[in-house]
């Protein structure tokens, strides 16, 4: 496996054309912009990645970045323009790793596809896992791709996140890049990479494209069982279609997900207006407890006046029964002589039947008594007396 890095192949650097030193025009800036190096990846790369991640049930993948190094006054620039697929890899040390058959894998396809580009960094495909480093991956790389430009790619397809890391200005560790370039262009080579290793195939009936793992049958050979590049009626825009798939799917999750938002919406306005009918209802059952509440107030005091009435009416009462039987007496003084008869108020409480007739044959011995006891009481009908009530005995 060395010997691709002792000049054999050499893969980071093999047939460079020193003549390719212009930076791609078309462009769209991903994340701030890098001071330290200029990253450029082509847009059928990058669109070929996320598929890859995609293929075989979403499994650990890693591939390797084909492309240009480029130092323009002192600043590096890398343009990716080919990802090539990291078959036979193997878990090594817990991290997806390449073996030896992976890189003659690689030497082979940049000599068929890539001639005239370089080794400049490799893609950890980790669907699920999002973009963060991992420490075996940075030991991996500072192993393989120790040149201060090679660059890893961690991608995550499933949740769309995607990271750059370069090396430190000490070169002793990996830091994440603050953005990278999107760049447009012709790209012959990564077209036809992609045709003959393409991860989609049209279903029957003209349905939607299927993801699957590319086959070696898919190759377009001569009968004499060689390969041969195919003819330009015979070549099919493998990226677009890739592009289709992609921007299908990422239609189908938009609407997906504007349903969701719809559902969330309409399950919020109905529990809004059941909080504004609880609400509603709250406050009138407030004004009724607060009107209860009132009414129990009146109650209490209309019974505690009533209480008040009743306990004066026994206190009166029970004073009258002490002193309304009671006759005028004369007292003698110690000399023997009778004093003046003092006049002692005389009262009698009404019991139930008693009538003023009663009440005269009682005190006076006939009725003589009825007149005497309407004056002195302010009784205008002599009828109209009821129990309980206390008169005045002249």
């Amino acid at each position: 496996m060395r010997q691709y890095f002792n000049g054999d192949m050499n893969l980071y650097g093999y047939g460079i054309d020193e003549e390719s030193s212009t930076l791609p025009e078309k462009t769209k800036q991903m994340g701030a912009l890098e001071s330290q190096m200029r990253i450029y990846i082509e847009d059928y790369v990058y669109t070929y990645l996320y598929q890859y991640g995609k293929s075989n049930g979403g499994k650990e993948k890693v591939a390797a970045l084909v492309g240009r190094h480029i130092e323009i006054n002192g600043e590096d620039s890398i343009i990716i323009c080919g990802a090539i697929q990291g078959r036979g890899a193997i878990q090594k040390n817990g991290v997806e790793s390449f073996s030896e058959e992976t890189w003659e894998y690689i030497g082979s396809q940049m000599e068929t596809y890539f001639k005239g580009m370089t080794l400049v960094g490799w893609a950890h495909l980790q669907p699920g896992f999002g973009s963060f480093l991992m420490a075996k991956d940075e030991l991996f790389h500072q192993e393989f791709f120790k040149e201060k430009w090679q660059l890893l790619f961690v991608i995550d397809s499933l949740d769309k996140m995607d990271t750059f890391y370069i090396y430190n200005e000490d070169r002793k560790g990996l830091r994440q890049a603050r953005g990278y370039f999107v760049y447009y262009d012709k790209n012959q080579e990564m077209q036809e990479y992609m045709l003959d290793n393409s991860m989609v195939r049209p279903k029957e009936d003209g349905q939607d494209l299927a993801i699957e793992e590319p086959q070696e049958e898919q190759k377009m050979v001569t009968r004499e069982g060689k390969r041969r590049r195919p003819k330009p009626e015979e070549r099919m825009d493998a990226a677009k279609e890739i592009r289709r798939v992609l921007k299908r799917r990422a239609e189908e999750a938009e609407e997906a997900q504007k349903g969701r938002y719809t559902m969330l919406a309409g399950v919020s306005c109905v529990l809004c207006v059941v909080c504004i009918c609880m609400g509603f209802a709250l406050m009138s059952n407030m004004t009724r407890l607060r009107s209860l509440e009132g009414e129990i107030l009146m109650v209490q005091s209309s019974y505690e006046k009533l209480e008040e009435s009743i306990e004066g009416v026994r206190v009166q009462a029970a004073f009258a029964a002490e002193t309304g039987v009671q006759t005028p007496v004369q007292v003698e003084k110690e000399d023997g002589i009778k004093p003046e008869e003092d006049a002692v108020e005389t009262w009698y409480t009404v019991e139930a039947g008693d009538s003023l007739g009663f009440i005269s044959s009682k005190y006076y011995g006939d009725n003589s008594g009825i007149t005497k006891i309407m004056h002195a009481n302010s009784l205008e009908n002599a009828d109209m007396i009821y129990a309980g009530q206390s008169l005045l005995i002249p």
